[in-house]
């Protein structure tokens, strides 16, 4: 029995893969055991994991037939027979002193409150691509972040949820919690909340850094947080009280644009005076300004013209999530 078990759910991750799994054999923990586990791919993932269990006996390989995270984290934790298990993805990477951190900060916390779950903190790779570390970025500010993970606080804090998690494996089997292989988005937040409602509290450490390598292009990356929305729409769907404010915003912003684009037909066919159409894009104008001013101030910071990109990117996020919470709830009415 080994002290931690990492989970890492994978499909077609040849690409990240072997650095991923290099950076978990080379924790300052060597108590540890390495649990991939496949969602059928299509490329060398196997292979890689393979050749590198030839190297290190703690690497296991396992087979996801549903293809999905969920069902990759549920398969992890059944196998496990650790005291701790933790969880990772296979285009990800992470320090030496990842699972150090995590547990020496559940083990103090632990003594203080009800823990449930130590999370870590998203950072950007030093080879990712120079899109990839604009969307970085723009995740940290207040105006483009998706959530707590994605913010380089100074202390720990207590959260709502948390990502690439540590847990004690006996409280999840004790609670009899799992993740829900019906999400294929929001998992860990619905996994968590689980914890939160049975009384446990959430943390999430600054320096456990995770270094995520992001969709390498609007295209895709809008199609991502389309998927976001519509696993945040299922979430609520499941559990009402979880509804925020601010998860709105982006469905309004979408209704808006709807709207403004009506609008701007009808009033091309002088259905619509010229003032009227004024006040009605007014509130886009505002809104163009707001996320200039994130921008340029992104692009001071940090030195670099590549970085106006970001002006794309504010879009991108708000109206893909918007649209996707939007499609959860009409696509779950509709069943």
């Amino acid at each position: 029995m080994s002290l931690v078990d990492v989970i890492v759910g994978v499909r077609n991750e040849e690409k990240h893969l072997k650095r991923c799994i290099t950076s978990l054999q080379a924790q300052t923990i060597a108590d540890i055991q390495i649990f991939v586990v496949d969602g059928q791919s299509k490329d060398r993932t196997r292979d890689i994991v393979q050749e590198k269990m030839k190297e290190d006996s703690r690497i296991k390989l396992f087979d996801n037939p549903k293809k999905v995270i969920s069902s990759a984290r549920n398969i992890g934790i059944k196998a496990s027979q650790a005291q701790y298990i933790a969880y990772l993805d296979g285009h990800c990477y992470v320090d030496p002193d990842w699972l150090e951190t995590l547990i020496s900060s559940y083990q103090k916390y632990e003594r203080k409150c009800k823990v449930g779950g130590v999370g870590s903190t998203y950072s950007s790779p030093d080879d990712d691509t120079d899109y990839g570390k604009v969307v970085a970025q723009v995740l940290r500010t207040s105006l483009g972040g998706l959530g707590t993970a994605y913010r380089k606080d100074e202390k720990i804090q207590m959260v709502d949820t948390v990502a690439f998690a540590l847990y004690k494996l006996s409280i999840i089997r004790n609670e009899g919690i799992l993740y829900d292989e019906l999400m294929t988005q929001c998992e860990d937040t619905d996994f968590n909340y689980k914890l939160l409602k049975k009384g446990y509290v959430l943390l999430k450490h600054p320096d456990a850094l995770v270094y995520q390598y992001r969709r390498p292009n609007t295209l895709q990356f809008l199609r991502q947080m389309i998927d976001y929305g519509e696993g945040r729409a299922k979430l609520v769907l499941k559990y009402k009280e979880t509804l925020k404010l601010y998860h709105l915003i982006p469905v309004l912003l979408v209704f808006y644009l709807f709207i403004s684009i009506i609008s701007l037909i009808l009033g091309m066919i002088s259905f619509i005076r010229t003032k009227e159409l004024f006040f009605i894009f007014f509130p886009i104008l505002i809104y163009l300004i707001i996320i200039l001013a994130y921008t340029l101030t992104i692009s001071l910071k940090n030195r670099s013209l590549k970085y106006l990109y970001a002006f794309l990117i504010f879009p991108a996020i708000h109206i893909g999530y918007g649209f996707g919470v939007l499609k959860g709830f009409i696509m779950s009415i509709c069943k």
